[in-house]
Formats: C-alpha cells, sequence, structure tokens
C-alpha cells in the first residue's frame, strides 16, 4: 500500500518509509523524539536545541548530543538489498575523532555506525567538505561516496541509497555519485543514531526532515522528496493517515 503526502507544489511518496523524525513542535516530549509515521521513535542524549529548520522546527548539534532511536526489526537492515536515507543538514563543522587526522572527520548525520553498519556523514577532512554514504560489508574506499565543495553554513539536501550492487548520493535533488556495492547490507541491531554515533564524530550544525525507507527510491522520487516544500507537522491518526496543517519551508 502506498500512501502519498501532498501539497500544491510537490507529492512525499511514504511507501517503505520506516522513520520519519521531523523534530516540529509537538513532537519532542521531553527526552522522547516521535517517529510521526512508524513506531521508532528515538531520545533525546544530551541536550540538542530545537531551532528554525528548513521546514518548520530541526535541531542544532554541538558534536557531542545525539538522538539515539533503539528502534524495531524494522530498522533492521542485516541482509538488506535496498534502503535509501533522507535528511536536510546545515553543516558548521565536525568533531574531531580521536586517532584521526587531520581533525575534522566525521560528523554523523544518521547512521547505524558501530563494527558494522552505515552512515550517511559529513567529512571535514579537506577543503570540499565531503558528505559520504558508507555501508558495511567493508569501509573501504570503494563504498564510499564523497561530493566536490560543500559550502558550509547552508542548506542542502541528502538522500543516500542502497540499491542492490549500487550505492548513490543525491545532493539537493540531483545525483552526485554512484559507486560499485558489493552488498546485502551487514549490520548489528537496529540502533540508529541522529547527531553522532559511536565510531564517527559527532555533527556540528542543523539536522532536519530525517526519514528511512526499506527501499531505494527511484530519481523521480528523490526530486519529489527534496521539492516538497511543505510537510505535514504530524499525522492526526497514523493508521487513518489523516494529516494535519501544511508546514511552510522558512
Amino acid at each position: 500500500m502506498c500512501f502519498v503526502i501532498s501539497n500544491s507544489n510537490a507529492q512525499l511518496p511514504t511507501d517503505g518509509v520506516i522513520g520519519y523524525w521531523s523534530f516540529d513542535v509537538g513532537t519532542i516530549n521531553g527526552k522522547t523524539v516521535q517517529d510521526i509515521l512508524g513506531e521508532n521513535d528515538g531520545e533525546l542524549d544530551g541536550n540538542p536545541k530545537v531551532v528554525p529548520g528548513k521546514v518548520g522546527k530541526a535541531l542544532e548539534f554541538n558534536g557531542d548530543n545525539a538522538v539515539r532511536i533503539q528502534g524495531n526489526d524494522s530498522l533492521n537492515f542485516n541482509g538488506a538489498k535496498e534502503m535509501s536515507v533522507v535528511a536536510w543538514v546545515n553543516p558548521a563543522s565536525a568533531k574531531p575523532v580521536k586517532g584521526v587526522i587531520p581533525d575534522t572527520c566525521c560528523g554523523t548525520i544518521v547512521g547505524q555506525r558501530d563494527a558494522e553498519g552505515w552512515v550517511l556523514r559529513f567529512d571535514g577532512r579537506n577543503a570540499g567538505k565531503e558528505m559520504l554514504l558508507i555501508a558495511q560489508p567493508g569501509w573501504q574506499g570503494h563504498t564510499t561516496l564523497g561530493v566536490p565543495p560543500f559550502a558550509q553554513n547552508t542548506w542542502h539536501h541528502l538522500v543516500g541509497i542502497v540499491d542492490n550492487d549500487k550505492l548513490l548520493l543525491y545532493v539537493d535533488g540531483k545525483l552526485e555519485s554512484e559507486f560499485k556495492y558489493d552488498g546485502p547490507m551487514s549490520t548489528k541491531g537496529t540502533m540508529t543514531e541522529i547527531g553522532n554515533a559511536k565510531a564517527d564524530g559527532g555533527f556540528i550544525g542543523i539536522i532536519d526532515e530525517v526519514l528511512i525507507y526499506n527501499r531505494a527510491l527511484s530519481a523521480n522520487e528523490v526530486r519529489q522528496v527534496f521539492n516538497a516544500k511543505g510537510l505535514p507537522v504530524k499525522p492526526q491518526d497514523k493508521l487513518a493517515i489523516r494529516w494535519g496543517q501544511i508546514k511552510k519551508v522558512q
């Protein structure tokens, strides 16, 4: 079954969405960060600030804090051949990782990154300020995607995709990198982290509108997600998919 969130400008496909964290007013209660489409609520680790985002509100990370999502089996990608991860990001820097020289690597945006897993991250180790999608098996370069000069303190839309034998990275609706991938995916557990991860550094900057799909988005769907300038604040009834008001991009 496929539901579509729409406004006058674009449509957001929700077929295969297993997590949507908007960080908007009403979706963060105490330490709980609501997954407004699925059942994978997260928990604040530290105190990321709620700030104006690309769409509604967002979370600002300082390199030490994070959102930790224990998740259910829907977030278990071990053996999976497809997945997609989406986020709006506004990077300022990347938290140093002990033993990494130079010390501006790496800022986790979203990932399941321990001994095995995957991660969408900001890598500040060179003047290009790369965005990377890395997935197990193998953390070697053949599973690493990067894009050339990436301006800091500006908003960019990222979509990382595992599609059978390919890794793809879209920036602002355009395919920036594609590489051969020797899958299937290898992960341990369902712990998903936004803004920081055990094996990578912390992200310094703002993250908004995080979605995870259990399938590979098509190029047309990536453009739809990027152009969806208004997204709903929250579903009034998840089972019936009755949506509330439409948010406006700032």
